[in-house]
Parts: structure tokens; C-alpha cells; sequence
């Protein structure tokens, strides 16, 4: 009977220890260390759109002149009022000390938080606050009122790595992004260095001179030239020109390739098959190309974009700047971006092929139309011009 008992009394100790060491292990997987963002500078702000969008339409009722929201130059404003914003994490207490320096202020604004370590890239900070609701302009003091006040859930994502601060406000399901803002971050993952890429994604040539198209928000972070991966080498290339508004970027490499890719010459039309070419998550999933296939959902992008399309076929961080195409392997859009997964399943948009052309155009850049009635390849044939045509792009 003792013995018994004394089984028992192992028993239920082994479990205890093993139970206090998994509760360590989930706390500890960050050691204790400081965590610094640095330069954070705003990279994009909906409610500074929503805002002057506001003031245009009002304008427009009065017969004034408009004008179009510029987010390059509406960011630099932003950011020309701060001397610096930076953030310290402190991993062992959870304190996250924020500190900002206004130009027109003497003294720094700072200010303690608490955050939780969501996983060892992403810490965030839950608030819950009472902000105005259904915004009203009054035309005697000319500012906006508020009718009412409602329940706000505010969450900070901080993603350490790559040193992106991103704010979101939640109303039940509905999901709306306050602000991003970039910093310099002194935090890599385990197991990663400081020459690892700090930016990569897909792109695909357009003639056989080695002028290849991706996103502008693929190479715009980069410090080096950008250089893609080409017959298993690596080649640098030289950024021709960009167009932040539509997120596209023009490179050239010295290499001729044997395959690029020709414009479709048929308008993009709703239930068309398409196939994405890229590499998604980069090459830590593989360095083979990989395709996902669906068909156009839309002919608008999000918000209306008219330069955009949408698609319910996958796109992935790293497919950026990859290939859209039809089933005869000619160029249909640029895959660009999607919805959050915790948003909508298969909702993800392509810059359209005539908006690329032009840009081509504006920049006197050779391309080709496709001259063949559609009709579909085979998937050996389409593999090859694809394989030979897309490329891993990617800098640090």
C-alpha cells in the first residue's frame, strides 16, 4: 500500500514538472534581451486617405478643384513632423517603451506599455477604449463631430524581423488597418543572420534584353541592387524604373534569357482560368516553382482599383511580382497583393496587363503582344516558358 502511494505521489510530481517546464518553454523560447525599432517612418495611413477624400468631396460640391490622394507625398508630410519614433522591448519585464520626438516640441513623448510575445517574430498589445462614431462636418467651426461613442478593440502587431508596427481597430468581424509604420530592427529569427534577404519575391521578363517586371514594394527596402536567381546563379540587376502608385517596378539583368513572357491581346473577362507563377515564402519552402491555378473573380480591384483585377487562385508572401497568366501561358496581370486569411479565403488581386503596358510605354521599354488565338497549352510547354520566364528575385 505504500509503495502504492508512493507511485502515486511520483506520479503526480513527474506530471507537475512536466507541466512546469512546458509553461517555461512557451515563456522562454525568446530569451530575455532587448529588442530595438529604430527610424520607424509611416509607410501608410487609410485614415489620412479617408480624410482628405472627405475634404474633396466636399470640395467638389462647391465646384472647387480637386485633387487626387498622393500617398508617397502624404507619408513624406507625416513624417516630416517627427525628429524620430523608436520603440524598446524588454523581453523579461513585457515593457515596451515608446519614444517620440516631435519637431516642433522641446520635450520627447514617452510612453510604457505592456505587450504579450505572441511567437518569436510577433509581439502585440490589446486595447480596448470609447472613440466617437457616425462623423459629422460642422461648417461653423469646420471640424469633424461625432454623434455618438461606441466600443473600440484596438491590436498592435509588431513583427520583429522585418520591423513592421501595424495597427488595426476591430468592430465584430470587420478588420481596418489605422496605420503601418517601418523601422530599422535590431531582432533576427533564431537560426537566421544579418545577410539574410531582408526583401524577396517574383518577377518575370517581358523581352529577351533581361528587362524583367516585379512590385515596387518588393525592392523598395532593399540597400543593394536587387539580384534574382538564374540557371541556379546569382545575377544582379539594376533598377530602371518604378511606379510606387501602382506598385510595379522595371529591373534589367546582362543575361539574355531563351523564354520571356508576351502580353495577352484579348481583354481580361470574368470565370477566365488563370495560373499564378512564383515563390511563395521565398526559398524556405523550396527553391522550385511553384503555380496555383483559379480563375478572375473581378474585373476591379480592392476598392474599385480599375488597374487591378481579382482572383481566387492563391497568392502568397513571395508571389509578389510574379506572373499571372491565361492557359496559353500569356501575360494577364501581376500578382500583387491579397486579403488577409483571417479576413476571406481566395480573394487576391493582379495589376492588369494593359496597366503594366503602359508603364512600359511611358518608359520605352520593348514588349510583345501575343499573336495566337487563345487556346491551351500543354502543361509541359506551359511548365517550360514559365520555368524560363520567372524569376526568384530577392536583395538584402
Amino acid at each position: 500500500m505504500v509503495t502504492e502511494n508512493r507511485k502515486m505521489q511520483i506520479s503526480r510530481l513527474t506530471k507537475i514538472i512536466i507541466f512546469i517546464f512546458v509553461i517555461l518553454s512557451i515563456q522562454t523560447y525568446l530569451k530575455a534581451e532587448v529588442i530595438k525599432f529604430s527610424s520607424c517612418k509611416y509607410v501608410k495611413d487609410p485614415i489620412d486617405k479617408s480624410t482628405h477624400e472627405y475634404f474633396q468631396k466636399i470640395k467638389k460640391e462647391k465646384g472647387e478643384k480637386t485633387e487626387p490622394y498622393n500617398e508617397k507625398e502624404a507619408m513624406a508630410k507625416i513624417n516630416a513632423n517627427y525628429e524620430y519614433i523608436d520603440r524598446t522591448f524588454d523581453t523579461e519585464s513585457k515593457i515596451l517603451t515608446y519614444v517620440r520626438k516631435d519637431k516642433d516640441k522641446k520635450e520627447e513623448f514617452i510612453k510604457k506599455s505592456n505587450f504579450e510575445i505572441k511567437d518569436e517574430n510577433t509581439f502585440t498589445i490589446v486595447d480596448v477604449s470609447e472613440v466617437g462614431k457616425d462623423p459629422v462636418y460642422n461648417k461653423e467651426t469646420k471640424e469633424i463631430e461625432w454623434k455618438g461613442t461606441r466600443v473600440k478593440y484596438t491590436v498592435v502587431f509588431y513583427y520583429l524581423s522585418e520591423g513592421i508596427v501595424e495597427i488595426y481597430n476591430y468592430a465584430g468581424r470587420h478588420k481596418e488597418l489605422l496605420y503601418r509604420q517601418k523601422c530599422k530592427s535590431n531582432y533576427s529569427l533564431p537560426g537566421s543572420s544579418d545577410s539574410e534577404d531582408i526583401a524577396s519575391g517574383s518577377g518575370f521578363f517581358i523581352n529577351r534584353n533581361g528587362y524583367f517586371i516585379t512590385n515596387n514594394h518588393v525592392i523598395s527596402e532593399c540597400r543593394s541592387k536587387s539580384k534574382i536567381t538564374f540557371n541556379n546563379k546569382e545575377v544582379e540587376a539594376d533598377l530602371i524604373a518604378t511606379d510606387v502608385t501602382l506598385d510595379i517596378a522595371l529591373l534589367k539583368t546582362d543575361i539574355k534569357p531563351n523564354n520571356f513572357l508576351k502580353f495577352s491581346n484579348e481583354r481580361p473577362e470574368k470565370l477566365q482560368k488563370v495560373i499564378v507563377a512564383g515563390y511563395p515564402f521565398g526559398k524556405g519552402l523550396s527553391d522550385d516553382l511553384k503555380f496555383t491555378q483559379g480563375i478572375i473573380s473581378s474585373l476591379k480591384g480592392y476598392a474599385d482599383n480599375s488597374n487591378e483585377l481579382q482572383i481566387d487562385a492563391a497568392i502568397n508572401p513571395g508571389n509578389s511580382g510574379g506572373p499571372i497568366v491565361n492557359e496559353s501561358g500569356d501575360l494577364i496581370a501581376v500578382a500583387v497583393s491579397g486579403l488577409s486569411k483571417e479576413i476571406a479565403e481566395g480573394i487576391n488581386f493582379g495589376i492588369k496587363g494593359s496597366s503594366v503596358m503602359n508603364f512600359l510605354d511611358v518608359n520605352s521599354i520593348d514588349y510583345t503582344y501575343s499573336k495566337t488565338s487563345t487556346f491551351s497549352f500543354g502543361n509541359k510547354k506551359l511548365n517550360k516558358l514559365l520555368e524560363e520566364s520567372t524569376v526568384y528575385t530577392y536583395c538584402n
